[in-house]
C-alpha cells in the first residue's frame, strides 16, 4: 500500500491555477453506449481466463518502462502491435502512472461540476487500494483499471451517474452497479473507501446488469495485447465494430486511442483524435 502524503494535496491545489487547457476544458465523461440488447442477467466476479493476459499478482508497482512519454500519438486499426498499437513493453509503471494522474484526482470534481467537492487524501488513497484489490481479484492489470477510471471519471470519486439508456455509476461508470457517492445528485462526502472499492470492483469484475472489464478482455479473445485494447473499446460500446477497427461502431470513437495513451504517459498532452469530431477523417464506420 502506498500512502499518499498531506503534502501531495497541497501541492495539487497550489498547481489547480496551472493546470493545462486540455484539464481545463474538461466537460465530462465519454459517450457509454446501451447493452440493452445484450443478456440481462450477468456473472458477476468475473476473472481473466487466458493465462497469457491474467495477472493474478499486482504487487509490482514498477511494472513499466517509468513515466512514459506526455503526448497523444491517434491509434487506428484493430489494436494489434502489426497495426502500430504499443506492445506491453511499452507501458509505463502502475506507480508512475498513478502518480501522474494524481493531480488531475484532486481538482477533476470541480472541473467536471464546480458544485463537486473535490476528493481528499482519503479518497485518492482508496482508489489505489481499490485498484490493486481489484486487479488481484480479476487478472485484470491495474494499470489498465486506472486508465479506464481516469478516462471515464478522471478519477473523481463523486462524478455524476449516468443515465443515457444504461445507468452508469461510479469512477468507472460501469453497467447499472450499486456503488455511487453522486446518485441523482445526493451526495456523498467523503466517499467511504469500501464505496470507492465497490465502484471499481463493479467496473473491473462485472455487475448483474453488464460485463466488467475481465469479461470484455475474456470476449475479445486474440490471447495478446490487442485484447486489452478490444476490451476497453467493449467496455465502452459493448462490441466491436464488424469492420475490426477500434475507432469504428457506436459510443466514443477515440476510446481505444485514448486508452493505450494512457497506458504510454499521456497525461496532459493535447489530443490529436479527431475521430469524435470527424469521424470521416478516422474512416469510422458504425456497424
Amino acid at each position: 500500500m502506498v500512502k499518499l502524503s498531506v503534502s501531495s494535496l497541497v501541492a495539487g491545489a497550489a498547481l489547480v491555477a496551472a493546470l493545462p487547457s486540455y484539464l481545463t476544458s474538461l466537460t465530462g465523461l465519454s459517450l457509454r453506449a446501451s447493452n440493452s440488447g445484450q443478456i440481462a442477467a450477468r456473472e458477476i466476479g468475473g476473472k481473466v481466463t487466458n493465462k497469457n493476459l491474467a495477472r493474478f499478482d499486482n504487487s509490482n508497482i514498477e511494472d513499466g518502462v517509468g513515466n512514459g512519454t506526455d503526448w497523444y500519438h491517434l491509434y487506428l486499426g484493430n489494436g494489434s502491435v502489426a497495426a502500430g498499437w504499443p506492445s506491453k513493453d511499452k507501458w509505463v509503471s502502475f506507480e508512475d502512472m498513478f502518480n501522474n494522474y494524481k493531480l488531475q484526482m484532486y481538482v477533476a470534481c470541480q472541473y467536471l461540476n464546480w458544485r463537486l467537492p473535490n476528493n481528499d487524501i482519503a479518497e485518492v488513497q482508496a482508489i489505489w487500494d481499490g485498484i490493486q484489490v481489484a486487479a488481484d481479484a480479476t487478472g485484470v492489470d491495474h494499470r489498465l483499471i486506472l486508465a479506464v477510471i481516469m478516462q471515464e471519471s478522471h478519477g473523481c470519486v463523486r462524478v455524476n451517474t449516468t443515465d443515457l439508456g444504461v445507468r452508469n455509476p461510479g469512477v468507472m461508470q460501469n453497467h447499472n452497479g450499486k456503488a455511487s457517492c453522486n446518485d441523482n445528485n445526493k451526495l456523498t462526502t467523503p466517499c467511504p473507501s469500501k464505496t470507492i472499492h465497490e465502484m471499481i470492483r463493479e467496473g473491473t469484475a462485472g455487475t448483474t446488469s453488464g460485463d466488467g472489464l475481465a469479461h470484455c478482455i475474456n470476449l475479445s479473445g486474440n490471447g495478446d495485447v490487442s485484447d486489452y485494447y478490444r476490451a476497453a473499446r467493449i467496455y465502452n460500446s459493448g462490441s466491436i465494430s464488424k469492420t475490426g477497427n477500434l475507432q469504428s461502431n457506436i459510443a466514443t470513437h477515440c476510446y481505444a486511442s485514448d486508452i493505450a495513451n494512457r497506458l504510454t504517459g499521456w497525461v496532459y498532452a493535447p489530443s490529436t483524435c479527431t475521430c469524435d469530431d470527424d469521424p470521416k477523417s478516422c474512416g469510422v464506420a458504425t456497424n
